[in-house]
C-alpha cells in the first residue's frame, strides 16, 4: 500500500513540474491494460514511448494502423476531421517496472498537439496478495465468531427449552402430591378424633361399677 501511494504521489509531482495534469491508471502485476490516447493526426507515423520519444524509450514506431512489439501494441482509430483520432495502447503481463509516464505521439498534427500522455502504476503481486490474505483472514475470523455465537445461542436455547419442559412436566406431579398430602392430613385428623372417642368409650366401660 505504501509503495502504491509513493508511486502515485511521485507521478503527480512530476506532472505538476511538467505543467500539466495527466491521467493515472492503476493495475495489478501480471494484469493487462488498454488506454486510449487522442489527438488530431495527419502524419504517417504513430509512436508509443515511455517518458520521452528518444532512443530506447521508443517502444513502437510504425506507419501501420496496428502494430505490436512484445507486450506492447497499438491500434489507430481514424475519426472525422472535426474530432480527435484515437490511438489505443495495450500492455499485457504487467510488471512493476512498467510503472511510469507513457506518451502517444504522431509525427504531424493540424493543431500542434504532438502527443497525449498518461501515467501507469503497477502494484506488486506481493502487496496485492498480502491485502487479499488479510481480507480473507478477517472474513474467516468474522465467520468463526459468528459460528461461535450461533453455537452458544443454540446451547442456551436447548437449556432453556429443557428447563421449561421440566417445569411443565413437574407441575401436575407437584399439584397431585400436594392434594395427596392434604387428603392424608385430613384422614389423619379424622382417625385421631375417632381414636379419642374410642378411648373415652373404653375408659367409661373400664370404670369400676362402684364409681358409677
Amino acid at each position: 500500500m505504501k509503495v502504491r501511494l509513493t508511486l502515485i504521489c511521485l507521478f503527480f509531482l512530476t506532472a505538476l513540474q511538467d505543467g500539466e495534469t495527466m491521467r493515472t491508471y492503476t493495475e495489478n502485476e501480471e494484469g493487462n491494460i488498454t488506454v486510449r490516447c487522442e489527438f488530431r493526426y495527419s502524419g504517417g507515423k504513430r509512436f508509443l514511448c515511455k517518458e520521452t520519444c528518444e532512443g530506447k524509450n521508443i517502444l513502437i514506431v510504425t506507419t501501420k494502423d496496428k502494430d505490436q512489439r512484445g507486450r506492447f501494441s497499438i491500434r489507430y482509430e481514424r475519426r472525422n476531421i472535426f474530432s480527435f483520432d484515437f490511438l489505443h495502447v495495450s500492455i499485457t503481463d504487467l510488471k512493476p517496472s512498467d510503472s511510469g509516464r507513457y506518451r502517444c505521439r504522431s509525427d504531424e498534427t493540424l493543431d500542434g498537439t504532438l502527443y497525449d500522455n498518461f501515467y501507469l502504476v503497477v502494484i506488486e503481486a506481493s502487496t496485492t496478495t498480502a491485502t487479499t490474505t488479510s481480507r480473507r483472514t478477517t472474513a474467516a475470523a468474522t465467520a468463526a465468531t459468528t459460528a461461535t455465537a450461533a453455537t452458544q445461542n443454540l446451547q442456551l436455547y436447548v437449556v432453556l427449552s429443557l428447563v421449561v419442559k421440566i417445569i411443565l412436566l413437574s407441575t401436575p406431579l407437584v399439584i397431585f402430591c400436594r392434594k395427596r398430602r392434604t387428603m392424608k392430613s385430613k384422614d389423619s385428623a379424622v382417625e385421631t378424633e375417632n381414636d379419642g372417642v374410642n378411648h373415652e368409650c373404653l375408659n367409661i366401660y373400664e370404670t369400676p361399677p362402684e364409681f358409677l
